[in-house]
């Protein structure tokens, strides 16, 4: 059974980004070796300046293991690979899982600064129980289980839409048409309208259907 588990940590140096700089996170890859966690992170912004001082935080992160390594970066998107302590969170549910054969990948983390883990249990109480047994030791907050049923929304299509939402292009009426919004993301029409629409489809699949 897939579940999508998303609750929200305060430690989480994600969740420090997302509320500091206002920055959009993807984790690309990750991988666990003894006690560290090895990420491949792609952070998205509409502002250059916030990509700079995201990296240099990064830099400075207490609990990072070792030097930020930046594989790619440009203007709006910097993709790097970083090495942390792990996290307590992560290490009690990857124990619960793997002493039952389960599974566990980081699937995305939301505007709220939300981890979403995308699970293989054997049942619905499994989930519950390490839901309870965070929430007690941690004070973990903002839980949410479901049913996982399929791919999520990357990250920068997450962007796009959120900036088409609070400039009003979804308001009634609009605050701003796609040519405008194009002009200002930087995208053709085409491409954005073909876009928006795929992605609003899949939001639509996975909430309504």
């Amino acid at each position: 059974m897939k579940v999508l588990y998303s609750f929200k940590y305060d430690k989480c140096f994600a969740y420090e980004l997302i509320h500091n700089f206002n920055v959009r996170i993807k984790v690309i890859n990750q991988n666990f070796d003894d006690n560290v966690i090895s990420e491949t992170v792609a952070i998205y912004s509409n502002s250059p300046e916030l990509i700079d001082k995201t990296v240099d935080y990064l830099n400075n992160y207490d609990h990072a293991k070792d030097n930020l390594s930046i594989i790619e970066k440009n203007k709006n998107c910097v993709l790097i690979q970083i090495s942390t302590l792990e996290c307590p969170v992560i290490d009690i549910i990857r124990k619960r899982l793997i002493n039952h054969s389960g599974k566990m990948k980081l699937e995305r983390i939301d505007y709220a600064g939300n981890m979403q883990l995308e699970m293989d249990v054997n049942g619905y109480n499994k989930i519950k129980h390490i839901d309870d047994t965070l929430k007690n030791k941690f004070n973990i907050e903002d839980t949410n289980i479901k049913v996982y049923i399929g791919r999520h929304i990357d990250i920068k299509s997450e962007y796009i839409l959120k900036e088409a939402y609070e400039r009003g292009y979804f308001d009634v009426p609009k605050k701003i048409g796609l040519r405008d919004l194009s002009s200002v993301l930087g995208i053709p029409q085409t491409t954005l309208d073909l876009l928006m629409r795929r992605e609003i489809k899949q939001i639509i699949h996975e909430n309504v259907k």
